[in-house]
């Protein structure tokens, strides 16, 4: 599983961590930065990472929509930094 976490508080932030997860437990974990800032973009270059699932606590309508058209599952939580966020995720501590 691949999973995206916002790095910061709202979609047109600009940065994101991503993970592969394999077993429950984080093997890989890199940073990227989105082409630009249209929602579309982004979803399609999660889509193009492999991301199964983006934790964000701020999304807008459009980037919500965008993720469901390119098969991407939204969980949106409290702000939070990426790493601490993924592990209560993980943890099935995260607060939703």
């Amino acid at each position: 599983m691949n999973i995206a976490v916002s790095t910061q508080w709202s979609d047109n932030s600009g940065r994101f961590a991503y993970y592969r997860i394999e077993n429950g437990q984080m093997k890989e974990r890199q940073e990227a930065v989105p082409p630009d800032s249209d929602p579309r973009s982004l979803a399609r270059q999660l889509c193009g990472l492999e991301i199964d699932l983006l934790i964000a606590s701020e999304v807008t309508p459009e980037l919500e929509s965008a993720l469901s058209d390119e098969g991407v599952y939204l969980v949106k939580t409290r702000p939070g930094r990426a790493d601490a966020v993924l592990a209560a995720y993980l943890s099935g501590d995260l607060e939703f």
